[in-house]
């Protein structure tokens, strides 16, 4: 995938939004501090589709994956988290990636317990939930890496816990496993009420692509579209806001 229109032909989904290459050495978080920087008005893009996702609009429960490692989803994930919560809204970051888990790294928050906890029973929502950056977000981390992840996820406990997050949330984010090769992504893509789906330009494969969009179709995910990440934006604004513009021309 090259741009977010050749996206959109080969995944059948709408294009929520594209999100800019970072510059040489630049991290994500050096280009969200920035908040006039097209990296930071991308993802203000994303949240402003995202709001337009469901009739009651923003979904209650968000599943961000990708077909496979090393496309964007986590850092997704966190910055969509940190912008929804700016609306005032009540946002959980969730890390439900239970093999390759990053969210304790990105926000240097410890991981001691977390989801697999949860999931096990071995301890309660109180035990689990942190506070990020004075309370702007709230976080529950992966917890210790169980040796099979499905187990866990495939239990009762999973959609009796994001029930219970619901009452407490307006929005959780899940950041989950790739799509292929895993079940994991698809037992949690059967119980998020939406789902997205991260590609990484001129990286993913289309069939890939296509091969994960069947897999979260057959496990009944409810797919709202797809976030392209490291789009070069060299040749002009074309794409520039993209997600507000394609979400909008979809509902028409």
């Amino acid at each position: 995938m090259r741009d977010p229109k050749s996206l959109e032909e080969a995944a059948g989904l709408a294009v929520l939004g594209a999100i800019p290459r970072l510059g040489e050495n630049e991290t994500a978080q050096q280009a969200a501090s920035d908040l006039r920087s097209p990296f930071s008005e991308a993802y203000r893009s994303v949240r402003t589709a995202l709001q337009f996702a469901t009739v009651r609009g923003l979904p209650g429960t968000l599943l961000i994956t990708s077909a496979g490692p090393s496309e964007g989803k986590s850092t997704t994930a966190l910055e969509l988290a940190q912008n929804i919560s700016q609306l005032g809204k009540r946002v959980l970051l969730v890390d439900a990636d239970l093999r390759g888990a990053s969210v304790h790294k990105t926000t240097g928050l410890p991981s001691a317990k977390g989801l697999s906890n949860l999931l096990s029973g071995a301890c309660t929502l109180d035990e689990v939930v942190q506070s990020w950056r004075n309370g702007a977000l709230d976080v529950i981390t992966s917890g210790p890496l169980p040796p099979n992840p499905p187990e866990l996820l495939g239990g009762a406990a999973l959609p009796k816990l994001l029930s219970d997050l619901r009452r407490s949330y307006d929005v959780v984010i899940l950041d989950g496993p790739p799509v292929l090769g895993l079940a994991d992504a698809p037992l949690l893509a059967n119980h998020a009420e939406a789902t997205m789906l991260v590609v990484a330009a001129q990286a993913t494969r289309v069939e890939s692509l296509q091969a994960a969009i069947r897999r979260l179709q057959f496990s009944r995910a409810r797919l709202i579209g797809a976030l392209l990440t490291r789009f070069s934006m060299v040749g002009g604004d074309e794409y520039y806001g993209y997600g507000y513009g394609a979400h909008a021309s979809k509902a028409k």
